[in-house]
């Protein structure tokens, strides 16, 4: 796997910094939106799936990867501003909760590292974007409150492993169901948890198909 980044061309990351407006609207149509909803925790996982047109256009429409790589970092400082003034937006923020800022950090870091393997980044975005988000949604509709039940494990298992196979094949359906094993516990939030061991194996696998 090539881990060296490509080179900046101002008129590439321009290119893509325009392309991408659409998929910051939607973001912030969904941040907007879901202030009207009462539950804050659904309100988190509709604006994880809002991110899904951003990762398709990094996928199959940007030129680089670092106009992806700012706007993740530009959403990334503007959420954690809220929690270091404690001014939350209390309808998807919790206070000593950094779930949300992990989550576009994540994003800004697997841009850039799998910029040379964009079908396994975007994967690994889509697991937490699309997985994470249904698991949350159908525990929320089973609990009714937040929690581990294993429907939602399911879920994310079946949207995981679909994503993976489709874009990156056998080893995406590894990645598949690691990421889910690893959203489910509880002791590392799963923003880091899911990004993290999905692309620890795929490199580990890479590494030792060479």
């Amino acid at each position: 796997m090539n881990f060296t980044l490509p080179p900046f061309y101002i008129h590439d990351f321009i290119y893509d910094f325009v392309v991408a407006i659409p998929a910051a609207i939607v973001i912030c149509a969904a941040v907007l939106g879901t202030k009207k909803l009462s539950n804050p925790w659904v309100n988190r996982k509709i604006i994880h799936l809002s991110a899904t047109p951003a990762i398709l256009m990094y996928l199959y429409i940007f030129r680089e990867p670092y106009a992806f790589f700012v706007y993740s970092l530009i959403i990334t400082v503007l959420l954690l501003i809220h929690h270091v003034k404690r001014s939350i937006m209390g309808w998807f923020q919790f206070e000593n909760n950094l779930g949300e800022v992990y989550f576009t950090i994540s994003f800004a870091i697997l841009s850039l590292i799998f910029w040379h393997a964009r079908n396994v980044g975007a994967a690994i975005m889509l697991f937490m974007a699309v997985g994470d988000a249904i698991t949350g949604i159908v525990r929320s509709r089973v609990c009714k409150r937040r929690c581990k039940h294993w429907i939602g494990s399911l879920a994310m298992l079946v949207s995981t492993v679909i994503i993976g196979y489709i874009l990156v094949g056998t080893i995406g359906i590894i990645l598949a169901v690691l990421a889910t094993l690893f959203e489910r516990q509880g002791t590392i939030d799963d923003n880091i948890s899911v990004p993290l061991i999905s692309s620890i194996t795929y490199f580990i696998i890479t590494l030792l198909g060479t």
